[in-house]
């Protein structure tokens, strides 16, 4: 019986991972029941190679322990690689380059707000006073450069940190450049090598874990430190979908990866832990046929439906429009409509490229009424609508429409030549999962850590609830990738 098989991942190319990941389907298990044969043993095993699980990796290392990665694919094919490349921090070395101001405690009070106040306090705490660090760990540690913050509306502000370079999105030059650190560190990566289980003695403490690889040969491999779940979660399962959250989010395209089917959930089961929001999701703006990403795009002029009439307030995040969209639309289809004041402001302007780029549909129009015409809008009614907008907004009474619109400076749509981009809402990620202690320790339903059981990016739940500010899923996920390497690198040396 041969060993599971290294994969080198620059071998793929990341090219290719970008470019196919989303077709890619997970590996069948082809010899669960087969005996499992006892490898080499590690100090700490990481299971994805996404953004916190590279983290987790890296720092573990660093810290002196003997780490490897499994990851079930053939090459990184979570969430990270599809991501924008957007980290939400503050008190970091690029704000204060820029001369942004900021303070903790108005970080803390927004990322509260926008999960109405239901995501975990001391965790959202130690996320905000631990972000300006994970920017400068990326930098330090990985090379990462990031592009100039742009200021945005409520709840962005001046925190978006997005990473720069050549590949797009930014979530892929992330990856990559974070492998390079993997690989340059000589942490072994098991690609096409799909953990079926975790691996615990009789007192639930988890000693490793059982993986089978591409030619159905299963391995047992034992982790002294102990285990880090870096699988993601489970929003491309559509039965845990339904199961969680109903049959009509379970039909939203998916904007991220296809292969997250999970694993946070399976593999955790029978070491009884502690699983809160469940029901909750993270959602945004695409053009499912093409996967265009508008994003915050949706806050830069109106929102319509089919009929051509609006259908929410454009203060909503691009999160919360795709959330509700479904529920509002049965279809499941709308129109961001901009005029040219705003398409070389960075924000939109990324996202046009995005959509000339993915070559899905933009329709054009010198006015209003070509441009509704283009889109197969009803050309009276979008006129009319776009008319009783712009004299609200010019009147100061944006908020009486119906629906209202918010924003504390909201866009006029008057100067042509106008745009129009379908969308759908779309599901990205689930913030449902295990619960875990500062330390990434997975809690049990006692509220007492799982010896030897951590958690990172999103196959953790608590930390978000409704909605985030844009980029937290990725800090968060180096933030407690990094704690979890650290604390399963001190257990393996007997001082946890």
């Amino acid at each position: 019986m041969t060993q599971v098989k290294r994969r080198s991942f620059l071998k793929c190319g990341l090219a290719g991972t970008v470019a196919t990941a989303a077709s890619l389907l997970p590996m069948a298990a082809h010899a669960q029941s087969a005996e499992a044969k006892q490898n080499q043993d590690y100090d700490v095993i990481v299971v994805g190679c996404g953004c916190a699980g590279m983290a987790a990796a890296i720092e573990a290392a660093d810290k002196g322990a003997k780490v490897a990665i499994f990851e079930k694919m053939s090459r990184p094919a979570g969430n990270t690689i599809f991501a924008g490349g957007h980290f939400n921090a503050t008190n970091t070395y690029v704000q204060k380059q820029q001369n942004m101001k900021d303070t903790l405690d108005d970080f803390y009070k927004d990322m509260m707000i926008v999960s109405q106040q239901r995501g975990d306090q001391a965790l959202t705490r130690q996320y905000c006073e631990m972000s300006g660090s994970a920017i400068q760990w990326l930098t330090d540690t990985c090379g990462i450069k990031w592009k100039p913050i742009v200021e945005e509306v409520f709840p962005g502000r001046n925190r978006g940190h997005v990473v720069d370079g050549k590949l797009k999105p930014g979530g892929a030059q992330l990856s990559k450049q974070m492998l390079d650190t993997v690989k340059a560190k000589k942490i072994p990566v098991f690609f096409e090598s799909k953990v079926i289980s975790l691996l615990n003695d009789p007192a639930l403490r988890v000693t490793g874990v059982r993986v089978v690889d591409e030619d159905g040969e299963v391995t047992d491999y034992a982790a002294k430190g102990g285990v880090i779940l870096c699988t993601g979660g489970f929003h491309a399962n559509k039965e845990m979908v339904c199961r969680y959250m109903g049959g009509d989010v379970a039909w939203m395209p998916i904007r991220g990866s296809n292969v997250l089917q999970g694993e946070n959930i399976t593999l955790t089961q029978h070491l009884f832990p502690k699983y809160v929001n469940m029901n909750q999701f993270h959602a945004g703006p695409i053009h499912g046929p093409t996967r265009a990403n508008p994003s915050t795009m949706v806050n830069y002029g109106i929102l319509v439906k089919n009929d051509g009439t609006r259908f929410l307030d454009e203060v909503e995040t691009y999160v919360s429009v795709a959330q509700k969209m479904p529920k509002i639309i049965p279809e499941n289809w709308a129109f961001i409509i901009i005029d040219s004041q705003v398409v070389d402001i960075p924000t939109v302007k990324t996202r046009i490229d995005r959509y000339k780029r993915a070559k899905a549909p933009i329709y054009e129009g010198a006015t209003v009424a070509e441009m509704a015409e283009k889109a197969g809008l009803p050309v009276d009614t979008v006129v009319n609508v776009v008319k009783e907008y712009n004299d609200a907004v010019k009147a100061g009474k944006a908020a009486t429409l119906t629906p209202p619109n918010t924003l504390e400076k909201p866009r006029l749509i008057e100067k042509g030549p106008f745009m129009a981009f379908p969308f759908q809402g779309g599901m990205t990620a689930t913030f449902g999962g295990p619960k875990i202690t500062a330390k990434s320790e997975v809690l049990n339903t006692e509220d007492k850590p799982i010896p030897g059981l951590y958690a990172a990016g999103n196959a953790i739940g608590g930390i978000f609830y409704s909605d985030y500010i844009v980029g937290s899923q990725l800090t968060a996920a180096v933030i407690w990738g990094r704690i979890a390497g650290e604390e399963a690198a001190k257990r393996a040396n007997g001082k946890a």
